[in-house]
């Protein structure tokens, strides 16, 4: 039968004990420690004792009026310290939560949507919680499933759908492929541009084991041509780079294209791609990642780009 008694405390080495415990490492005596947590020199003794009294053996040895710590302390004091500086972290969390704010978003995107669709959601973002820390990195679509489940990141900005069995990818915006050449390009001055139109030109094109890559041997596929590339490349900035080079035309996404300095023409054989978010199925979505997301949707509607239905979360 039950005896009534509470049950025993399995924690001989509490978080207070920890507390005074480093104050007397720190300090080498019993009445500076004492001054270093405002409290008496007579509690900080008596709990010493009691301290060591539950675990067996001793802390400190008095030599010449000082207290040296044993070997046993020292292992110890690793250990304790190692709390310590985790419970700091602990501690500016509940600050930052108090403030209303997140203390750090952590971000990735594709490369694509780097120089124009993210640099201005997040200046925006940025406006609304100036306290805000954010870390922001491109990083590529076969990356970004184990940048979010390893933590290291709480949102990804996919240029392409990311199907996974523990990830939410909820497409927002609706972005398109489009021509990009220089201004002197025999093609240039043509209000649109067919696929077909581009065979005989010299070509750069993402690489075929790329995500775009593939997006665009399907759409060649559909139209039943065969585009050859020059040289391939694993993101749009690179492209850009090539043609500026003179070393001919590229298909990329609209908005690095936008903000690339050379001829822009649309594709009549449109080529459309799903911007999603990508974020954890077992994690909580923090109230910063949540303001990014409807701040990214905000920019899709007004630029008439918005999927709907959104998810229900972001509403």
């Amino acid at each position: 039968m039950p005896s009534g008694r509470p049950p025993a405390d399995p924690m001989l080495f509490k978080l207070r004990h920890m507390e005074v415990f480093r104050a007397v490492m720190l300090t080498g005596s019993i009445s500076a420690a004492a001054k270093l947590l405002y409290v008496s020199q007579p509690a900080v003794s008596k709990l010493m004792g009691y301290i060591e009294g539950r675990l067996g053996y001793r802390l400190f040895e008095r030599i010449n009026n000082r207290l040296v710590p044993t070997g046993e302390a020292q292992v110890l004091y690793r250990e304790v310290e190692r709390v310590y500086q985790a419970a700091l972290v602990v501690n500016d969390c509940a600050l930052a939560l108090a403030s209303g704010a997140q203390r750090t978003l952590r971000l990735c995107c594709s490369a694509s949507l780097s120089t124009v669709l993210i640099p201005a959601a997040l200046a925006q973002l940025k406006r609304e919680v100036p306290g805000l820390n954010i870390e922001w990195q491109t990083t590529l679509m076969v990356e970004m499933a184990n940048q979010i489940l390893s933590k290291k990141v709480d949102l990804a900005i996919a240029a392409l759908p990311l199907p996974h069995d523990h990830l939410h990818s909820v497409p927002y915006m609706r972005g398109r492929m489009v021509a990009l050449m220089p201004f002197d390009h025999p093609l240039a001055h043509h209000p649109s541009l067919s696929l077909q139109q581009l065979q005989g030109h010299p070509l750069l094109l993402f690489r075929p084991d790329m995500a775009f890559g593939q997006l665009l041997g399907e759409a060649f596929s559909r139209c039943g041509v065969q585009l050859d590339s020059l040289l391939s490349f694993t993101n749009a900035v690179e492209a850009v780079a090539l043609v500026k080079q003179g070393m001919g035309m590229t298909i990329i996404d609209e908005f690095v294209a936008q903000d690339s300095g050379l001829k822009t023409v649309p594709l009549s054989d449109e080529i459309s791609f799903d911007i999603s978010f990508v974020y954890s199925r077992f994690e909580p979505t923090a109230q910063a990642t949540l303001q990014l997301m409807r701040i990214l949707q905000a920019q899709a509607m007004q630029l008439g780009r918005a999927i709907e239905p959104v998810e229900p979360a972001l509403t």
